[in-house]
């Protein structure tokens, strides 16, 4: 695919290349590829813009490039991702953090100012990047941080290992299954809300993603409404509960927890204006 140019020519031709399969406005993708293969920042290329790769260095390259080709995630083809200042491994047993996730983890911090909480619990934790970044961050003593995918666990730990966030406890559980009767100040999740009909018009990059992270029964609302009348076994007094939204359902996932007895609700917007977190106090 390239031959023996300059780092300069290679990046252009690696963003033609992409577009000729479809892909536009690709020169971020194709600049934060070739810093994974070098090993450097991706602000430091433009330094070194005409030097030539190595054999082994252009054969990765040109790989890399294939996989973005087929529409693959970024994330997944450097093994990486940032999410709230960190740095957090991801593969396809993992949903890759979102920016919109990081207004979940600020939520937090903010009530955190106002209220004193000291023990917290990450439902469908995946990456761990949630409790990671809060442990990091917050003043909780005790979290707890809990998915049903044994593969996502094993990433989980290694990025709290990674982030020397060395205060989590992780569990193998179905939602609630495994906690036992432990009871937390703070519980926050970012269930699985896709419903068929909505993962069927997701774009190519999501259906790299694990599917059992992403889809939901229920038109997308089973985990909101298990959780909604679980969770208060598991919520000390005056208690919150931060849950990240599918933001075409909001108002229906606002009647759930409504419904089952909670206060002081709270839908937090997203960047682009659209609801992404709902917050909730449990009636006592």
């Amino acid at each position: 695919m390239f031959k023996s140019e300059n780092i300069y020519s290679v990046l252009k031709n690696a963003e033609m290349f992409l577009e000729s399969r479809g892909l536009f406005g690709t020169k971020r993708d194709v600049e934060i590829l070739l810093s994974s293969v070098l090993k450097i920042e991706s602000s430091k290329l433009p330094l070194i813009r005409s030097e030539k790769l190595t054999d082994i260095q252009k054969s990765r390259y040109e790989h890399y490039i294939l996989r973005r080709s087929k529409r693959e995630p970024i994330a997944y083809i450097t093994g990486s991702s940032s999410f709230m200042y960190f740095e957090f491994k991801v593969n396809r047993d993992v949903f890759i953090p979102r920016p919109e996730t990081e207004i979940l983890v600020e939520s937090v911090l903010k009530f955190l100012k106002r209220k004193n909480k000291c023990s917290l619990l990450d439902l469908c934790t995946g990456s761990g990047c949630i409790a990671v970044s809060l442990e990091k961050l917050g003043k909780f003593r005790d979290i707890m941080a809990s998915d049903i995918n044994p593969n996502a666990l094993i990433i989980a730990k290694k990025n709290a290992q990674i982030n020397s966030a060395l205060n989590i406890d992780f569990v193998e559980s179905d939602i609630f299954n495994k906690i036992g009767g432990k009871i937390f100040d703070t519980i926050v999740a970012n269930p699985p809300y896709v419903s068929c009909e909505e993962y069927g018009l997701l774009e190519p990059e999501l259906k790299y993603e694990p599917q059992n992270a992403l889809m939901a029964k229920d038109s997308g609302l089973f985990f909101y409404k298990k959780i909604a009348t679980e969770v208060d076994k598991h919520l000390k007094e005056n208690g919150v509960i931060f849950i990240e939204l599918n933001a075409n359902k909001a108002e229906s996932i606002k009647l759930i927890f409504l419904s089952n007895g909670y206060k002081n609700i709270e839908i937090i917007k997203d960047y682009a204006g659209l609801p992404r977190i709902l917050r909730a106090e449990k009636e006592r």
